[in-house]
Order: structure tokens, then C-alpha cells, then sequence
């Protein structure tokens, strides 16, 4: 039914797709879904700046990075979790999202990737909070709730999505 070349430009088609495939990317905060609602989603520290993705890995962008750090790999976001704390690891849909596979950017610049176990997708200016998924709540390590964004919505008054405010905030949180 299918030929050799169907399948090669089934998988090559596949390939192109990238983190399109992804169901969710993962990002660890330290921020109280209050705060991330209120300001209408994770905001990079500089939405509108213009540094590379090379750059926002390597840390040189200061408060002036664009890009907000994600992953597609659970297990890299919940070794991070182990905070005496409470720490949230939100569930992101990519749909829609400007998104960078970091790995990808330094291969192609043929530079070496710092941190490539951290298969790190980057999102540039920020994450809406409508495509946050939900989150889990961990204490130490130990998962205390799952919430979902709608759970959350209808918890507010009102129980509708963020409007958009003047003020905006910048993410000062946790970076894969």
C-alpha cells in the first residue's frame, strides 16, 4: 500500500512537525498560579527584547532576555522540585507559541549546548495563561495537588481567563 519513499516522506514530514508533537512543555516556578494569572501568563523579563536563544542559554541576557524556559521532559522538571518550599510544575499546550528547540539552535550554530539534558524549548516574550494546562503543587519533592486551569478559573470570581492589565510582570523564577 505504502512505498518506501511514502513512508521516508511521512517520517521527514514528521521531523518538520517538531515540538508540534509535543502534548506539553513543562516549566518549573516558583510563582503562585495567582501571580502568574494576574499577570496574564509567564512573562519573559524582557517580552519585547531582541537576544538570541543561544544567548538566553548561555545566561548573558540578564533582564533583558525575551525567552522563557520550558521543557518536554517531566522527569528533568520534577528533579528540580525538591524545594523545602511550595513549587509548581505547570503543563503548557504549545499550540500557538513561538517556540525555539534549544538543541536545535546550538547544532545549527555548530556551538556546543551547555545543558542539552535539559532538552530545553524555549518560548519567546511569554506563555498565555490560557495555554497553561494545569500545574502540580510539590513540597520536597512530594506532589501535594494537581490543579487544572479551569478548576482554578471557576475558583476566581468571575471563573473567565485574566484581562489584559497595563501592568505587566516579569518572571523571576526558576530557568531550565
Amino acid at each position: 500500500m505504502f512505498g518506501r519513499a511514502s513512508f521516508v516522506y511521512f517520517l521527514s514530514f514528521l521531523a518538520l512537525l517538531g515540538p508540534a508533537l509535543t502534548a506539553h512543555l513543562y516549566r518549573l516556578d516558583f510563582r503562585s498560579p495567582d501571580e502568574i494569572y494576574r499577570a496574564g501568563g509567564m512573562l519573559s523579563w524582557n517580552p519585547s527584547g531582541k537576544g538570541s536563544v543561544i544567548d538566553h542559554v548561555n545566561k548573558k541576557l540578564g533582564d533583558k532576555d525575551p525567552w522563557v524556559s520550558t521543557t518536554n521532559d517531566k522527569k528533568v522538571i520534577q528533579r528540580g522540585a525538591t524545594s523545602p518550599s511550595s513549587v509548581n510544575i505547570y503543563y503548557i499546550d504549545p499550540s500557538s507559541l513561538d517556540i525555539v528547540d534549544t538543541v536545535k539552535e546550538f547544532r545549527k550554530a555548530k556551538v556546543d549546548h551547555p545543558h542539552p539534558g535539559e532538552k530545553e524549548f524555549a518560548v519567546k516574550g511569554y506563555i498565555p495563561w490560557k495555554n497553561i494546562v494545569k500545574w502540580e503543587t510539590y513540597v520536597r519533592g512530594t506532589k501535594t495537588a494537581t490543579t487544572t486551569r479551569e478548576e482554578y478559573e471557576k475558583s476566581q470570581k468571575g471563573g473567565s481567563s485574566p484581562k489584559k492589565s497595563a501592568k505587566r510582570y516579569s518572571i523571576r523564577s526558576f530557568v531550565a
